[in-house]
C-alpha cells in the first residue's frame, strides 16, 4: 500500500520528537555532570518541543495526556535550574504542580487508553446511506452533523453495534466532508 503525505508527515513527526526527547535528556546528563543550569533549561526547551510536535500525531479524545506527563517534569527540571537560595521558595509551588499534573496525566491516559479501540465512538449514519462518519467523541459527531446537508443520526458505537463492521462514506479526517472512492458499480 502506498505511503500517503499524512502517514508521512505522522512519522516525520514521531521521529522530530524522539530527537527532541533524546537532546533533552542528552542535556540533563550534560547539566548532572557540568553542574551548570544553563543545559537544564535547554531540556525543558527540547521537551515542551517535543510536545507540541507529538501532540500533531496523537488522535482521539483524551490524547493531551502526554502534556500533562511532561509537566511534572518540566516543573522538577525548572526546580533544578533555580538558584539555591530560591530553591526551597520554588519547590512549594513545584512540586504539588508536578503531583497535581502526574495524576492528571494518569487519569487521562487511562481514558486514553480506554477510548483506543473505538468501543466508545460516535457513529454518523443515515437510514438509506448507512454509516456515513466514525468520530471519537459525541461533540465532533454533532460537529460534522451540522456541517452535512441531509438529515441523520450520531449514535454510540456500542448501541448500533452492525455499524461497527461497515466503512464509513466520508472517512477522511482532514477533509471531512470528501466521500472515500469507491469503486463503481457495474449494471
Amino acid at each position: 500500500m502506498p505511503d500517503t503525505t499524512a502517514d508521512a508527515r505522522a512519522r516525520q513527526d514521531r521521529m522530530t520528537a524522539a530527537g527532541l526527547t533524546g537532546a533533552a535528556a542528552v542535556c540533563v546528563l550534560l547539566a548532572a555532570g557540568s553542574g551548570h543550569r544553563w543545559p537544564v533549561l535547554v531540556a525543558a526547551g527540547a521537551l515542551i518541543g517535543a510536545v507540541m510536535v507529538y501532540r500533531r500525531v496523537m488522535r482521539g479524545a483524551y490524547a493531551y495526556w502526554v502534556a500533562w506527563a511532561v509537566s511534572p517534569v518540566l516543573s522538577l527540571l525548572m526546580l533544578w535550574a533555580q538558584p539555591s537560595d530560591l530553591r526551597e521558595a520554588a519547590a512549594l509551588l513545584a512540586l504539588p504542580w508536578a503531583g497535581l499534573s502526574a495524576v492528571v496525566a494518569l487519569v487521562l491516559f487511562v481514558l486514553w487508553r480506554s477510548r483506543r479501540d473505538g468501543h466508545l465512538d460516535w457513529v454518523v449514519w443515515h437510514p438509506d446511506l448507512g454509516l456515513l462518519r466514525r468520530e471519537s467523541t459525541q461533540r465532533a459527531a454533532h460537529d460534522w452533523i451540522r456541517h452535512y446537508d441531509e438529515e441523520c443520526l450520531a449514535d454510540r458505537l456500542d448501541r448500533a453495534p452492525e455499524l461497527a463492521r461497515l466503512s464509513p462514506l466520508y472517512p477522511y479526517a482532514d477533509r471531512p466532508l470528501k466521500q472515500a472512492d469507491r469503486p463503481q458499480e457495474s449494471l
